[in-house]
């Protein structure tokens, strides 16, 4: 007891340090945030790509109304069913196609154009001469796109257009091959 009443005047003097001693407490930094990576750039896409978008774009609009009437229209039906198949595969490469040509915002066409003339022509077939016309259009058709295909593949920059240049080339050839 002798020792608080020799030291009074220290007590509050003292109490007030604890006090503010807890105050003075500093929480620490926080790290600085990492830096946020690169954004993913898209690939290269030239006005060659462009062009080759909209050729395949063409042609894939053609393919798919082609697919679907002859799937009601053909004779044979392994011609029948090679239009399930290459409808079902096209659409696909399509939406494939219209993601890339939309991540390099070309817009493309809904409906093929003038080629629509041969749709409309090849409806007025139906059983071996729907696929006798079928057969020399799908052939006629793989003519004229297989260079255009070959150098896509090998000019190219952009991968995702190189890779649907080589599936639509495998697929293509496929399909000439069950028409024979």
């Amino acid at each position: 007891m002798l020792f608080l009443f020799r030291y009074k005047a220290a007590v509050p003097s003292l109490l007030m340090l604890l006090q503010l001693g807890g105050c003075a407490y500093v929480t620490p930094a926080r790290p600085a945030a990492p830096p946020l990576p690169a954004l993913a750039k898209p690939a290269p896409f030239s006005a060659a790509d462009a062009v080759f978008v909209q050729k395949l774009n063409t042609m894939d609009l053609v393919q798919i109304g082609m697919a679907n009437i002859a799937r009601t229209h053909a004779a044979r039906s392994d011609i029948a069913l090679l239009g399930e198949g290459l409808f079902k595969d096209t659409s696909a490469l399509q939406a494939r196609l219209a993601k890339v040509a939309t991540a390099h915002t070309l817009t493309l066409p809904p409906l093929p154009g003038p080629e629509q003339k041969q749709i409309e022509r090849l409806q007025h077939w139906y059983g071996a001469a729907f696929d006798r016309h079928y057969i020399r259009y799908f052939t006629a058709a793989h003519a004229r796109i297989k260079p255009v295909l070959a150098t896509q593949i090998a000019t190219s920059q952009n991968p995702d257009l190189v890779t649907i240049a080589r599936d639509m080339q495998a697929r293509l050839a496929d399909y000439q091959a069950v028409m024979r």
